[in-house]
């Protein structure tokens, strides 16, 4: 199959297809069940309310002619200026995100940057490294409708005025400096912990960090740096006391690595972690760049890094297609209790055909490469990760040379009505651009980076299809906490079949599959009822299976509601 085909095919894939590309022999690890003895009873799993997504077999006993399949997010394209025009310059990346307040407005901070030959001498990381000679800051724009955007005048930093086209790298230049622009956004990571953190206080809806840097090049330090709990989206653009309307976490920081991510608060592991590339100074001796894990419990005593997703021996170590895990984005889908860790692990497709693809200041740094988002899931608090549709691409770059995301990486979904939207970071070209002798990889070309927004069914990850014949999911025993049913189900030409099980696995009387109300259509929360009504009152808090039955459709996920 070629590189094209690979990258763009969806993921149909059996479930033995499955479970044997997830138990590579690597820390790509699905959780170990323990054999149960005869005498032992069964683990009852508490899933309360939350989501249970079908990523992996966590809430599965048997599964029987269903095929998992990977759903990719549909591509939209770049967002848009106000005016309806392509965006123009800057990409959300690290902690610079989307994401909307209490009202829904949709709120963006992103990284600003051009090019300027001058910073080479500011800082010893920088020096005849062409691919650093840009300055840098943080811009901010808001959002009604999440695809047109309005950037307000900050008045904080000197910006770029225009830009002209000049015959030589970098081949256009600033006309004029101005502080008519919205550069220098005070936040430089923020995260919203009640959608993908884990939290729920009201008082810690997002986690900020507000800071100011002592220059605009890409090694600048922060001479002012703080971090906060925030109740809504502070107004910093109009209120001069925004900062007193925030909680401070005293002493708190991000990891140690220097990357402005945070996956969030485990409750079961009673901690925070992050998970990104491992330092250049591990990653070097194992062969390419892999992922490791920082964790704290208070954000302010960190402990690591220890290796949490190393690349395993059946990636591709072609020198023209070298694998390396260049980062690994994470959240919480599901909720606190049951739920898991999904990461969207950036895959870099690095070529190493050429010694001039090294970086110029560390030998067997590879820079040359495009990268592709898959995904990844973790029920142990990102220790270790298991494949969700084993190797194949979820956000794939674009096959053109120059397409507006020929790399991609990866971002935060935001929910819009019944879909979550990925805001994400999209670039024109290859990876740095620059040769190890200062030569451009492709002569007179440099990249552009801008946001491109893709779009997917809400939790629709992941979905067990069944065809003409009937497919089958038993779970596991679980105690739920809700009086009704609900599934995530499209299937507006089949049909879902659902019975409860007691513990013995006898169905529960009235909840029989005789009793049960065959379910068609396409929803995110349709109800399951049987014969006598859809209230499941009198077996809250009971342990019991749910057998699913499907034909001719694709079964997201359920959940018990109130």
């Amino acid at each position: 199959m070629n590189d094209l085909s690979r990258l763009m095919r969806r993921c149909p894939i059996t479930r033995r297809d499955f479970l044997r590309t997830s138990a590579a022999a690597t820390v790509i690890a699905s959780v170990a069940t323990p054999a149960r003895s005869a005498s032992a009873p069964e683990t009852v799993l508490d899933i309360g309310s939350e989501s249970q997504l079908l990523l992996d077999d966590w809430v599965a006993q048997r599964i029987d002619g269903l095929k998992r399949t990977l759903h990719q997010p549909t591509k939209q394209g770049l967002i848009k200026n106000a005016d309806g025009s392509d965006w123009d310059l800057g990409s959300v990346y690290l902690g610079n995100i989307v994401c909307r307040d209490s009202s829904g407005r949709f709120h963006m901070t992103y990284r600003y940057s051009w090019w300027d030959a001058s910073v080479r001498d500011l800082h010893p990381g920088i020096g005849e490294d062409k691919a650093h000679w840009f300055r840098e800051t943080t811009a901010y724009a808001t959002s009604e409708d999440g695809v047109h955007w309005k950037k307000p005048r900050l008045g904080l930093v000197d910006g770029p005025a225009g830009f002209r086209k000049i015959d030589d790298f970098p081949f256009q230049e600033p006309v004029g400096m101005s502080r008519d622009n919205n550069l220098g956004c005070p936040l430089d990571f923020a995260y919203d912990l009640h959608a993908h953190g884990n939290l729920s206080e009201t008082q810690k809806r997002f986690l900020l960090r507000a800071v100011k840097m002592e220059d605009t090049h890409p090694f600048a330090k922060a001479v002012e740096s703080r971090m906060y709990f925030a109740a809504d989206w502070p107004n910093f653009a109009e209120d001069p006391a925004w900062r007193e309307k925030m909680t401070p976490v005293e002493g708190a920081s991000l990891s140690p690595r220097g990357f402005r991510s945070l996956a969030g608060y485990d409750h079961q592991a009673s901690e925070w972690f992050a998970v990104s590339q491992d330092i250049i100074g591990n990653w070097l001796k194992r062969g390419g760049r892999d992922i490791a894990r920082y964790s704290t419990p208070d954000l302010v005593h960190w402990h690591g890094p220890q290796l949490a997703l190393a690349v395993p021996a059946d990636e591709s170590r072609d020198p023209k297609d070298w694998i390396e895990y260049m980062d690994l984005c994470a959240y919480r889908v599901g909720g606190q209790r049951s739920g898991a860790w999904l990461g969207q692990l950036v895959v870099f497709h690095s070529d190493r055909g050429d010694p001039q693809y090294m970086m110029p200041t560390i030998r067997d740094v590879w820079r040359k490469g495009t990268t592709e988002l898959r995904l990844v899931v973790s029920r142990d608090a990102g220790r270790s990760w298991q494949r969700v549709g084993g190797t194949e691409a979820w956000l794939p770059c674009h096959p053109d040379a120059h397409g507006f995301d020929r790399l991609v990486f990866a971002s935060h979904p935001v929910r819009v009505g019944d879909e979550a939207w990925f805001y994400y970071s999209a670039w024109d070209g290859d990876h740095l651009v620059f040769n190890r002798d200062g030569s451009l990889f492709e002569p007179r070309f440099l990249r552009t980076h801008r946001v491109g927004r893709a779009t997917l069914r809400w939790n629709g990850y992941v979905s067990l299809d069944a065809g003409d014949s009937t497919g089958i999911l038993v779970t596991k025993l679980l105690r739920h906490a809700g009086t009704k049913l609900v599934v995530n189900l499209r299937a507006p030409a089949g049909q879902l079949t659902t019975e409860l099980l007691d513990e013995s696995g006898n169905p529960i009387r009235g909840f029989s599959a005789r009793d049960a109300t065959p379910l068609r259509g396409d929803g995110l929360e349709l109800p399951v009822t049987w014969s006598g009504g859809s209230d499941l009152s009198t077996l809250r808090d009971k342990p019991l299976r749910v057998k699913f039955e499907l034909v001719g459709g694709s079964l997201f996920g359920f959940r018990y509601t109130a």
